[in-house]
C-alpha cells in the first residue's frame, strides 16, 4: 500500500474539476464513486468528500467496490477501501464478482465487463469514474494500434448516461500533487505490473520513452481524442441524413443506400447497426457484407451474420433488416384480455393487444360457450377472407401482407373454437369480423424484438 508525502503542485487542478462537476447536482442527487482503492479513485472520492463538507452540498455521496477475487490481496483491499470510507464518513458497499479468467475476449476484458455490471446495478443518479488525461491518452493509443475509426479513438466520454469523468481533462501529476498534499494512501494493484495485458505494456514500457521524447504527450493526445469525437459526432450527423433517404420503418432500402459513396454506405450500416443495439463486425466483414448488400437483387433474400454480431441482418424485397432468430413461444388460451404476453419459458417473445374499435378488419365481440386460443402457423393453415375466396393459404396472406419469411413460423394467429378468425396486424376471417357499425377488437402484434412493422 503507497502513501504520498506532501507536495501542493497541481492539486488545485482537481479541487476545481470536482467543483464543477459538483455544481451540476441538485439536492436529492445521489452520487456514487466507483472507488478501487488506487491512487486515482482515492483523490476522487477524498476531493469529493471535502468539496461536499466545505461548501455544505446537501447531494449524498456514496462509494461502491468491486472484489474481483483476482489477486491474494482482494480481502485486504476491499478492507482498506471500507476503512478509508468510514474515515471519510462515505457510505460504502461492495460486490464479489466471479471473472471468468478463460473468456475469449481476454481475462482484462471479463473484468471490467464483470465490473460494469455491478456499476449498472448500483443505486445512484450519477456514477462518477476517476479516469484522467493520461488514461484518455493510453486509450487512444490502443485504439490507434487496433485500427479503430473516430468512434473507437474519441476514446472515453467524459459523460454518457449517469456515468461521468470529472477528471478526465486533467493529467495523471495534479491527481498525484492531491495526494501528496493530503498524505493519501492507496492500494497497489500488482497486477498493473504484469505485461501480458496490453494496457501495461503501454503504460510501463512505451509511455515512459514516449513522455521523454514527447513530454506534452499526455495533453496533446487528450486533445486529439476530442477531435476524434468530434469527427465522429459528425459522421453521426452525416448517417442521421442518409437514413432519411434509406431507412424505412427501421430496414434499408438497399436501391437508396447503393446510391451513397462507399465511405458513406459504410458509415450508414454501422449506425444502423448501433441504432439496433448491435455491435458492427470487424471490418473487412462489414466490406463484405456491403458487397454483398451491393450485388443482391430486388427478388432476392440473404442473411448476412458475422463474429460477435447479435441478431442476423436478413434481405427481402429490397430491404435490409435487423432480425432475431424467431422464437417459438408456447399456445395459449385468450379470455378477453385487453393485451396477451406471448412467452418462450420465462421470455417474452412479444404482445399482442385488443383494442375496441370500429376499424375495419376487427375481430366481432366474442360470444358465451366458444372457446379462444393463439397458437403459431400449422401446415395446411388457411383463412377465409370472404365468402368468394374460400380458405386462402397463410402463405399468400403473408406475401400480400408483405411479412418477411422469417416472421411467419411464429407469427401468432388467434382461433375460436379451433378455427383461426385473426391473423394478428395482418388479416381477419371475414365470418369473425365486426359487422359494419358494429364495435369490434383489433388485434395487433408487438414482438419483443423487432421494431414495430408497418403493413
Amino acid at each position: 500500500m503507497a502513501r504520498s508525502k506532501s507536495n501542493v503542485g497541481g492539486a488545485g487542478l482537481v479541487s476545481t474539476a470536482v467543483a464543477l462537476a459538483a455544481a451540476n447536482w441538485s439536492a436529492s442527487s445521489r452520487v456514487c464513486v466507483a472507488f478501487s482503492g488506487g491512487s486515482d479513485s482515492t483523490v476522487l472520492l477524498h476531493a469529493l468528500a471535502a468539496e461536499r463538507a466545505k461548501n455544505h452540498h446537501p447531494w449524498a455521496l456514496a462509494a461502491h467496490h468491486v472484489h474481483h477475487g483476482l489477486s491474494p490481496n482482494a480481502d485486504l483491499w476491499a478492507a482498506h477501501c471500507q476503512a478509508l470510507c468510514a474515515g471519510l464518513s462515505v457510505p460504502f458497499t461492495t460486490d464479489l464478482v466471479t471473472v471468468d479468467q478463460h473468456a475469449g475476449t481476454g481475462i482484462e476484458a471479463a473484468a471490467r465487463d464483470a465490473r460494469m455490471a455491478c456499476l449498472n446495478r448500483v443505486n445512484a443518479d450519477v456514477i462518477v469514474l476517476a479516469h484522467h488525461a493520461r488514461d484518455q491518452a493510453e486509450t487512444l493509443l490502443l485504439q490507434l494500434l487496433r485500427g479503430s475509426g473516430p468512434p473507437g479513438m474519441a476514446a472515453m466520454p467524459m459523460a454518457a448516461d449517469r456515468y461521468l469523468r470529472p477528471l478526465l481533462g486533467i493529467v495523471k501529476t495534479a491527481l498525484l500533487d492531491y495526494a501528496q498534499q493530503h498524505a493519501l494512501g492507496w492500494i497497489d494493484d500488482e497486477s498493473n505490473a504484469d505485461n501480458r495485458f496490453s494496457r501495461n505494456r503501454l503504460r510501463n514500457t512505451v509511455w515512459p520513452a514516449l513522455i521523454d521524447a514527447f513530454p506534452a504527450a499526455e495533453t496533446t493526445l487528450f486533445r486529439a481524442a476530442q477531435h476524434q469525437a468530434d469527427a465522429a459526432q459528425l459522421l453521426d450527423d452525416l448517417a442521421a441524413i442518409d437514413a432519411v433517404a434509406c431507412v424505412v420503418d427501421g430496414s434499408i432500402r438497399l436501391a437508396s443506400l447503393n446510391e451513397l459513396t462507399p465511405a458513406r454506405r459504410a458509415n450508414l450500416l454501422r449506425f444502423w447497426l448501433h441504432s439496433h443495439n448491435v455491435k458492427p463486425p470487424a471490418a473487412d466483414t462489414l466490406r463484405e457484407w456491403l458487397k454483398q448488400l451491393a450485388s443482391v437483387t430486388a427478388i432476392q433474400s440473404i442473411e448476412l451474420r458475422g463474429g460477435s454480431h447479435q441478431g442476423v441482418i436478413r434481405v427481402y424485397r429490397g430491404h435490409a433488416h435487423i432480425t432475431d432468430d424467431g422464437k417459438f413461444w408456447q399456445p395459449c388460451a385468450w379470455v378477453g384480455e385487453s393485451s396477451l404476453e406471448l412467452k418462450c419459458g420465462d421470455l417474452t417473445v412479444g404482445e399482442l393487444s385488443f383494442t375496441s374499435g370500429l376499424q375495419n378488419g376487427a375481430l366481432r365481440p366474442r360470444r358465451a360457450g366458444e372457446t379462444w386460443t393463439v397458437r403459431m402457423r400449422q401446415e395446411g393453415d388457411g383463412v377465409a377472407l370472404s365468402e368468394r375466396s374460400g380458405h386462402v393459404a397463410l402463405k399468400n396472406i403473408f406475401q400480400q401482407a408483405n411479412l418477411p419469411p422469417w416472421l411467419r413460423n411464429t407469427w401468432p394467429l388467434v382461433l375460436c373454437d379451433g378455427e383461426i378468425a385473426c391473423v394478428a396486424s395482418v388479416a381477419t376471417a371475414k365470418a369473425f369480423s365486426a359487422a359494419p357499425g358494429e364495435s369490434g377488437l383489433l388485434c395487433q402484434w408487438k414482438p419483443a424484438w423487432a421494431r414495430p412493422l408497418r403493413f
